[in-house]
């Protein structure tokens, strides 16, 4: 056998040696990769995608800290239903506040439908956006939208103070000054006038003034 013969046996083992080493590599490569897509998408959600709710922990709504200022529109895209067409015999939208200190809005008109919102306070101002004959959804202060059965909500009229405000003795911006109320405090309200000034009162000292209604949320016209 030539030495030419020789190199080629050499050269052809070695070929296939490293050609099955290759091989192997890639192959252990393209396995590495399915498994690690797998993995992922079993541990992320589609961009675009929710994950689910749980009933069992539900979200915190934000209600205090994201008390939207004066300025801020958050009334939008309300559908107009009059008192006679609706199962309440109130007209849609329209204003009530929660009746309970723990209050669960749902995704769905059912309580098969998982909890989307917990709201902790009693008295925050709602809108109602929709009804059945048990059910209303309803709008919070962030514009966020859930459905609560109809024995969770009150028709008192409460509103949110949007930022700091001094309470008046009269409906006048010089009139004595009864009271401070800070930003996310909650006042019963009473009445407004043409002028734009409303008569509120708040819960725990039962102190009563007037306040502007665009720094209370909850008292703007629907």
């Amino acid at each position: 056998m030539g030495s030419k013969s020789v190199f080629s046996i050499i050269f052809t083992t070695r070929f296939f040696a490293l050609s099955a080493a290759m091989s192997a590599t890639i192959l252990g490569a393209m396995l590495g990769a399915m498994l690690g897509a797998i993995s992922a998408s079993a541990q992320t959600v589609p961009r675009g995608a929710v994950a689910p709710h749980s009933a069992d922990a539900p979200f915190k709504a934000r209600i205090v800290e994201d008390v939207p200022g004066p300025n801020e529109r958050v009334t939008k895209n309300l559908i107009r239903v009059k008192a006679t067409k609706t199962p309440s015999g109130f007209r849609v939208p329209r204003y009530v506040s929660l009746k309970y200190s723990t209050s669960n809005g749902r995704t769905g008109p059912s309580s098969k439908h998982p909890v989307q919102w917990q709201y902790s306070r009693r008295g925050l101002p709602m809108i109602v956006v929709a009804e059945t004959e048990i059910w209303r959804k309803v709008r919070d202060v962030n514009g966020d939208e859930s459905w609560m059965n109809r024995r969770l909500l009150d028709g008192k009229r409460m509103v949110l103070v949007r930022g700091e405000i001094t309470l008046r003795a009269k409906p006048r911006s010089d009139s004595r000054k009864q009271a401070t109320a800070g930003k996310g405090a909650l006042l019963a309200l009473e009445e407004c006038d043409a002028k734009n000034w409303c008569r509120v009162t708040d819960p725990e000292s039962h102190i009563t003034g007037y306040a502007l209604r665009s720094m209370l949320w909850g008292a703007k016209p629907l």
